[in-house]
C-alpha cells in the first residue's frame, strides 16, 4: 500500500523493461525516447500529510505521506491518434497508456484517467487524478517533427515539468490526512541508454 501515492502510475499493473514498454506505444506510434523519471517532492501548502495515526492519536510532526524522491522508467512514444498528432507516455508498473497534444516545440500535458475511491495511505479511498506536464529537450532550435510513420525527429534527450496529484473524497471520515490534498512533484527525465 505504501507505493500506491507515490504516483497514481506506480500501482496500475505490470513493471516492464524499456523494450516491454515500447511494445505497449500504440499501434499509430512509434518509441521516441526512453527515460528515467526522477520526482522529487515540492513542499507546499495543500501537500498530503499524515495528521493522526489510525488508533486516533496525533501524527508525530505532520509528514508527508510518500517519500522526498522516487524514480521510475518511461518511454515517450509518438504518432497519430483520432485527434491528429499526438504523445503519448507510458510508464513502467503502469497499464495506463497517458495522451498528449503533440507540440513542436516539445511541450506536453499528460492528464491521467482519474482513479475513483482508490485505497491511499492517507488511510481512506480518495478519488486520485493527476497531471504530467513540462516539455522535452533536445531539439535545439528547429523544434520536433513527426515522422512520416510515426516518433518524434530529432529524438528528444531530456525531459522536465512537474507532476501533481490531487486526492479528493465525499466523506473524509476515517482518513489520517485532511482531504482534499495533493502532492507537487518535479520532475527530470535522463535518457536511457
Amino acid at each position: 500500500m505504501r507505493r500506491f501515492l507515490l504516483l497514481a502510475f506506480l500501482a496500475l499493473g505490470s513493471a516492464g523493461c524499456p523494450d516491454s514498454l515500447a511494445q505497449r506505444c500504440p499501434p499509430e506510434s512509434l518509441p521516441s525516447g526512453s527515460f528515467q523519471l526522477g520526482l522529487t517532492l515540492r513542499h507546499t501548502p495543500d501537500e498530503c500529510l499524515l495528521r493522526r495515526l489510525p488508533d486516533g492519536g496525533p501524527a508525530p510532526q505532520a509528514s508527508s505521506i510518500v517519500p522526498s524522491s522516487q524514480s521510475v522508467s518511461s518511454i515517450v512514444c509518438a504518432g497519430s491518434s483520432d485527434a491528429g498528432p499526438a504523445l503519448y507516455l507510458v510508464v513502467q508498473n503502469s497499464s495506463a497508456v497517458r495522451q498528449s497534444a503533440f507540440d513542436p516545440d516539445g511541450g506536453f500535458s499528460f492528464v491521467s484517467p482519474p482513479l475513483l475511491e482508490a485505497p491511499t495511505l492517507c488511510g481512506c479511498p480518495a478519488d486520485v487524478n493527476e497531471t504530467i506536464s513540462g516539455t522535452l529537450l533536445g531539439a535545439g532550435d528547429g523544434g520536433f517533427a513527426l515522422g512520416p510513420d510515426g516518433g518524434l525527429v530529432p529524438q528528444p534527450t531530456e525531459m522536465t515539468g512537474s507532476v501533481l496529484q490531487t486526492l479528493t473524497t465525499t466523506s473524509d471520515a476515517g482518513c489520517l490526512c485532511d482531504l482534499p490534498c495533493a502532492e507537487h512533484y518535479t520532475l527530470t527525465g535522463t535518457l536511457n541508454r
